[in-house]
């Protein structure tokens, strides 16, 4: 079974600053029972070699990216990894069905589902995180396609790198849309530390990604920062991390999702 953050599921859902009521929250604990039976969650990585040239190259699989966040995001890296996760076609089905019989189950198993998919990556990094360690490496956050000036196109690489569709079983649409549509693709950095560096790891550039707490800090203060307010982190909330809601529009301003962008949410 995969653990949920009830509080995500109700940031997907929109609740900022208000309590869903028990209603919702008892709909949300009924969907979610039929999703953790629904769910058929997959994984697969390969992890290569990387180098990078000033300042927006990053040569990686065969591949030359040219992207400043990718480059902010594994500058000190010597390896990466590719890789790819899902949760499965049945939420797909759930959603599809419940469009037709209740809009709220169909909100709730959106929202619910990104969540999923979110907490199965994260579990899946956990368990690379404990290999990279034995071998003095620490990860990186999670870097889409499609976040910041990494191009979605990036996916058709992904899909036939990893060979997703044998793999995970997940394909691409012509417009580059996932199927199953509760699906991850990543590049996830390797750093080498030194052993007493464990205790010592402060600074932006090597912030541990032991949590995704960490992982959103290091997202928002390193790899996007406000540059387009000219605004630090820090101006911006009164501390260092970023706050969404403080951002003047309703979807990130360095990237092309939508409100739920994970990189700048409180």
């Amino acid at each position: 079974m995969i653990e949920l953050r009830t509080k995500e599921i109700y940031r997907f859902l929109g609740y900022r600053n208000i309590t869903p009521t028990p209603e919702i929250d008892e709909r949300i604990r009924l969907c979610v029972e039929k999703m953790q039976a629904a769910a058929a969650p997959r994984c697969f990585y390969r992890k290569f070699s990387i180098s990078q040239t000033a300042p927006d190259i990053t040569h990686i699989a065969g591949l030359t990216i040219r992207s400043k966040n990718l480059y902010k995001n594994l500058q000190g890296c010597d390896e990466a990894y590719m890789f790819a996760a899902t949760v499965g076609l049945g939420i797909d089905q759930l959603i599809k069905r419940s469009e037709v019989t209740s809009i709220m189950d169909a909100a709730i198993y959106q929202a619910a589902g990104a969540e999923m998919v979110e907490a199965f990556a994260d579990s899946e990094m956990q368990k690379l995180r404990a290999q990279e360690e034995e071998r003095s490496y620490r990860l990186r956050p999670r870097y889409s396609p499609g976040y910041g000036d990494l191009p979605l196109a990036l996916q058709t690489d992904f899909a036939r790198i990893l060979d997703m569709q044998k793999w995970c079983g997940i394909s691409l649409t012509d417009t580059l849309l996932m199927v199953p549509s509760k699906s991850i693709t990543a590049f996830i950095g390797c750093v080498k530390f030194e052993p007493d560096e464990r205790s010592s790891l402060d600074s932006p550039m090597t912030i541990p990604a032991g949590s995704s707490e960490n992982d959103e800090a290091y997202l928002a203060d390193v790899v996007n920062p406000l540059e387009a307010t000219g605004l630090s982190a820090k101006e911006s909330t009164g501390s260092e991390k970023i706050c969404r809601n403080s951002l003047p529009e309703t979807s990130c301003t360095h990237c092309s999702m939508a409100s739920d962008c994970m990189y700048r949410h409180c």
